[in-house]
């Protein structure tokens, strides 16, 4: 594609005007007008695949329309009634999916267990930036040093190779890897809507000390099954949870009056089946939990969860997230002392052998016995059941069912929900129990769902783009690490956000100059072919047309992508960049593949990545993976070439204003 230079403000004001309105609906000029008052049928089955799934693949309007509004909602409400095996199919590379915590430890050991158990030094991290040390000028003493910590990083990996395991940075790739594969092929588009919503309302930060190894089992054992259940399960199961239990540092939470039992009865108990002192190697395994929680720059937690080696204490952080953050809302009338009392009713809510098998487990000897009043409800049950009726209290209570209520039409109708919607769900939920799918139910059918107010107003996520686009285009994909990179590099790092609040859902969150530019990077990235693991056949998409006809490849990707329904502003903007030139160069930029390889070299006693070499084009450090057999994407697309005029026009469609809402 011919690049053209274009002054950076020009770059950044044509940004702006292809997003003008993003936080207000456009009305769109089609040959298809809504009837007065409301959407035609085409328009609703494109909203109802916008906001219940990541929009269509080809094909999709057609099957609904054949099928019926209330049917295709009915079978989205049960994924059971869905055969997914295609799906399934495509994750079979994935082990880490279907193994509990206890294997991905044995499998994706970290690598300063196995620096000590070849009695090596670790590297020294690369920095932040993605340079690699400049050799060069080094003095003597320094170049050893460095080939000596190049030497010891093979060794690491190539122990990793010979013995079938794989660095736990591998962990996140599968995961990033799945989502990206389910939002884009599932048949249950909205069981992985609900998956995204419901990990996002209870976030956990993938690289926070152990979570790294448990928030795998959290989203396959905790989040997923529950996505359309009742409320109070998935709060419960949350609840009980090692990957929540210690991002939010609860496994620690202890009453001060506890009387420890006796050493010599707690070590026989914990043995466990590996033998060993197995108290010496938690006390080491805690003191590397500390350094992960500092280099994160988390709230540094007690050493880990050996009671002996722990400061007593109440911990109130998963208290007061529970009711601010996951029912009640901030609003929700629970005072301070509330929290305090939530929260010792949860001691002794802990995780056993949290860097072993990490297994949920009450400890009796933890747990503070005196009565508690949550709410103005008395608890003394005793034992673990004071946090589960602390559960009951919160999944019941009228304000968790207004904030939990609010979420959801905030995230399918208005990122200003509206109030009587909200006051219907809310009655919804108090009715069913919490009943999350009659909840969507009563959305999917009200007149606000499908209200000219509601269409193209909500704004998609940079996770949502990319696997809308990938879907619109019929394209194909295995997941591989530049999708993941390219959400990143749009504001959303998978798994990787680090406040419990989890994303915003509301369009400031993503309309910045800065993000819109990648957006469009990222559309002509994709309609190119230059997304290695991900890939679109455009002679498929524009059958039969020439690159020199513009103006009837604009019709064609305007049908394709926006189903024929574009303002006047927004295609005046297309027409007049199209002439003068795109602002991007349609790859993933040098800084963010130097960062990316970076952190897998030199950052890998923290993040167990891949040896690589900075600065030499994306994909490098995933073909080592694959290498090593770390990585299995399966077949990866073989990336055609693409008309560098088709590509542009396309990719200019993907960064309209109606390809980015829904």
């Amino acid at each position: 594609m011919k690049r053209r230079t274009i002054p950076a403000a020009f770059a950044l004001l044509i940004a702006v005007t292809l997003f003008t309105g993003a936080i207000f609906p456009v009305a769109a000029d089609t040959k298809t007008k809504a009837r007065k008052g409301g959407l035609t049928e085409e328009q609703k089955i494109m909203h109802l695949l916008n906001r219940t799934g990541f929009g269509p693949r080809p094909g999709d309007v057609e099957r609904v329309r054949a099928m019926g509004i209330d049917k295709y909602i009915d079978q989205q409400l049960h994924p059971d009634r869905i055969d997914d095996a295609s799906t399934e199919a495509r994750l079979r590379g994935f082990a880490s999916l279907k193994m509990d915590v206890a294997q991905i430890y044995d499998k994706y050991p970290a690598p300063n267990q196995i620096a000590r158990e070849l009695g090596l030094r670790m590297p020294d991290p690369v920095n932040q930036q993605g340079n690699p040390p400049d050799e060069a000028n080094m003095p003597a003493g320094a170049k050893e040093e460095a080939a000596t910590q190049r030497e010891n990083r093979q060794k690491i990996f190539s122990y990793y190779a010979e013995r079938g395991l794989r660095p736990p940075q591998m962990l996140l790739q599968e995961l990033q890897a799945q989502k990206v594969i389910r939002a884009v092929y599932s048949e249950r588009q909205l069981q992985e809507v609900m998956t995204d919503f419901w990990y996002n309302h209870f976030n956990v930060f993938w690289g926070k000390g152990a979570d790294r190894w448990m928030t795998t089992d959290y989203e396959m054992n905790t989040i997923r099954p529950n996505t359309l259940g009742k409320f109070k399960d998935l709060l419960l199961a949350t609840a009980k949870s090692p990957a929540m239990l210690f991002y939010l540092d609860n496994f620690q939470s202890m009453s001060p009056d506890a009387q420890l039992p006796g050493r010599r009865g707690l070590n026989r108990r914990n043995q466990g089946q590996f033998g060993g002192n197995l108290r010496n190697r938690r006390q080491e395994d805690n003191r590397e939990m500390d350094r992960d929680q500092q280099k994160n720059a988390q709230p540094r937690p007690q050493p880990g969860n050996n009671p002996f080696n722990r400061k007593r204490g109440i911990n109130e952080n998963y208290a007061r997230e529970i009711m601010e953050l996951h029912t009640l809302g901030v609003d929700g009338g629970y005072t301070q002392k509330d929290v305090q009392e939530v929260a010792r009713a949860f001691t002794g809510w802990t995780i056993q052998q949290p860097r072993q098998n990490g297994r949920f487990i009450f400890r009796e000897f933890m747990h503070d016995k005196g009565e508690k009043v949550v709410l103005g409800q008395k608890i003394n049950t005793g034992g673990m059941k004071d946090g589960e009726m602390v559960v009951e209290i919160l999944a019941r209570h009228p304000s968790t069912a207004k904030f939990i209520s609010t979420k959801l039409v905030r995230r399918f109708v208005s990122d200003n929900p509206p109030q009587a919607l909200v006051d219907r769900v809310a009655g919804v939920y108090m009715k069913t129990d919490g009943d999350i799918s009659q909840m969507l139910r009563a959305i999917f059918t009200s007149e606000e769902f499908y209200s000219k107010e509601a269409y193209r107003a909500k704004i998609k996520s940079p996770f949502e783009l990319a696997v809308s686009a990938v879907r619109a285009m019929g394209g194909e994909t295995v997941g591989g690490m530049q999708i993941s990179q390219f959400i990143a590099r749009m504001g959303q790092p998978l798994y990787l956000y680090q406040p419990p609040t989890g994303y915003p859902d509301r369009a400031e969150q993503w309309v910045n100059t800065g993000s819109l530019l990648e957006r469009l990077n990222f559309g002509l990235a994709l309609s190119a072919n230059r997304v290695r693991g991900t890939t679109v056949d455009m002679k498929r998409v524009a059958p039969g047309i020439e690159s020199a006809k513009a103006d009837r490849l604009m019709e064609r990707a305007i049908a394709v992508l926006l189903n024929g329904e574009v303002s006047q502003q927004t295609r005046a903007v297309l027409d007049r960049q199209l002439k003068e030139g795109v602002p991007v160069k349609g790859e993933l930029d040098k800084a963010a593949v130097n960062q990316s390889e970076a952190m897998n070299d030199g950052q890998m006693i923290a993040e167990g990545g891949l040896p690589s070499r900075p600065g030499r084009g994306a994909g490098r450090g995933e073909r080592r993976a694959e290498r090593y057999g770390f990585l299995n994407l399966g077949r990866i697309p073989p990336a055609t070439p693409v008309d560098p005029e088709v590509a542009k026009v396309f990719g200019l469609v993907l960064g309209s204003p109606e390809f980015q809402r829904r």
